[in-house]
């Protein structure tokens, strides 16, 4: 089983969804192994979060449960975090410091042809003049790409915080560029990031302000931006900007972030539904104004969210959705944090695994106020089979050569006196 891990996180270069996601084949094969055992803390805000969405969709659109689009689009968040659960599932005894450092070796050289490519055609300061012409890897979304690397980044960091290497030093400074060059600014952020938070001292207060910074100025983007007079369940945006960045931007501000917005004061304490947000809903029927219930809704599984997954959860989630998975974050750095102090005093046994937990998850958590990065597998994939791999780890057990009995001459074979 932890093979199997292996393979999908050496194969999350890409996010071809069949090949990048069987990190979940070990729930399949090993469920009964559930029982009977001790988890993480963070581990419970998961499960609950789990449960709450497969009852939200329940309650919403029962048929999506069993589409497969459902779990490519809007219900990716079952791909991307499954592979923390199978991680309870099955044991190994490597060394994640040495799969890790591989693994990012692998990752940047197997992207160099493709960035030699690029920048054979295009030039590296191409991107300071034609933002369309950006490098995306082994991606089609190239906001896929842009946090893909900025996840591979953090690992870098973890493994250079380890042990500093010129090697990883280089390679962390074509990673980088490779990151620039995708013009991914939601990436670039969360990697900038990481920088103050490492500078305080990791601190949990630090982490904390920064969540609440992103909450409150998405929602405070998102009411300067609302129109009264416009009807944002049923409205069709249309973008008028010629320039392709400024015009993401301003479906951001203007259509969807407001969008988001208008669902969750139809429903602030679960939401309208889990993956309702790319959904046409005719009826809401309102109790209290604290529960609404949507009909008449013409079911899409598409890649259109509100490019802000607090956004988003607070949309389809609500409150309840929104605080458990920020709970599972909160917990998730903890334990990272914990496991860290403890891998010094054990000859650093596990420190980059820990280390980029940590490092990803705040940047992560950052990079979700620009796009729904919190549920993305391109983004988050690398991250969970980490987590699934830090999971199953066991201390190695020493080799033991037994002791030889001392071999007795043969009967026919002199032995000495005495």
């Amino acid at each position: 089983m932890a093979y199997i891990t292996l393979l999908a996180l050496f194969l999350t270069i890409t996010n071809f969804v069949p090949l990048s996601a069987i990190g979940f084949l070990p729930i399949i094969l090993c469920t009964w192994r559930f029982f009977g055992r001790a988890y993480p803390a963070f581990i419970t805000p998961l499960v609950a979060f789990s449960a709450f969405a497969v009852l939200s969709t329940l309650l919403y659109d029962p048929a999506s449960l069993i589409d497969f689009e459902f779990y490519r689009r809007d219900g990716n968040f079952f791909i991307s975090y499954a592979p923390i659960l199978a991680g309870c599932l099955y044991v190994h005894r490597w060394d994640l410091n040495k799969i890790l450092r591989a693994f990012f070796v692998f990752a940047v050289v197997v992207n160099v042809p493709l960035f030699a490519y690029y920048v054979a055609q295009n030039g590296v300061l191409t991107i300071f003049t034609h933002s369309v012409d950006t490098f995306g890897s082994y991606f089609i979304a190239l906001n896929a790409a842009g946090g893909f690397l900025a996840m591979l980044f953090c690992l870098g960091v973890a493994c250079y915080l380890q042990q500093r290497s010129r090697l990883i030093l280089a390679l962390l400074a074509l990673n980088a560029l490779m990151l620039f060059s995708t013009h991914s600014r939601g990436s670039l952020l969360g990697i900038v990031a990481i920088l103050p938070y490492l500078y305080l001292g990791r601190k949990r207060w630090v982490l904390a302000s920064l969540i609440a910074c992103l909450i409150v100025g998405s929602i405070g983007v998102a009411i300067y931006h609302t129109d009264p007079s416009v009807n944002y369940m049923g409205y069709s945006f249309a973008i008028n900007n010629e320039d392709a960045k400024v015009a993401n931007l301003d479906i951001r501000y203007e259509w969807l972030w407001p969008r988001a917005l208008a669902y969750f004061r139809q429903s602030p304490i679960v939401g309208l539904g889990f993956g309702s947000f790319d959904d046409r809903i005719h009826t809401v029927t309102s109790y209290f104004g604290i529960f609404g219930v949507p009909s008449g809704m013409s079911i899409v599984h598409s890649d259109s969210h509100a490019h802000n997954s607090y956004l988003n959860f607070l949309a389809e989630l609500g409150v309840v959705g929104l605080t458990l998975m920020l709970s599972f974050y909160w917990q998730l750095i903890r334990w990272s944090q914990e496991g860290a102090t403890a891998a010094m005093n054990d000859e650093k046994r596990n420190l980059v695994a820990f280390r980029f937990i940590e490092l990803s998850s705040v940047c992560l958590l950052t990079m979700a106020a620009t796009e729904h990065r919190l549920v993305s597998p391109s983004n988050v994939l690398i991250l969970s089979l980490v987590v699934s791999l830090l999971l199953a780890s066991r201390v190695p057990q020493p080799y033991a050569t037994p002791l030889r009995r001392a071999a007795r001459p043969p009967n026919h074979l002199p032995r000495e006196a005495g």
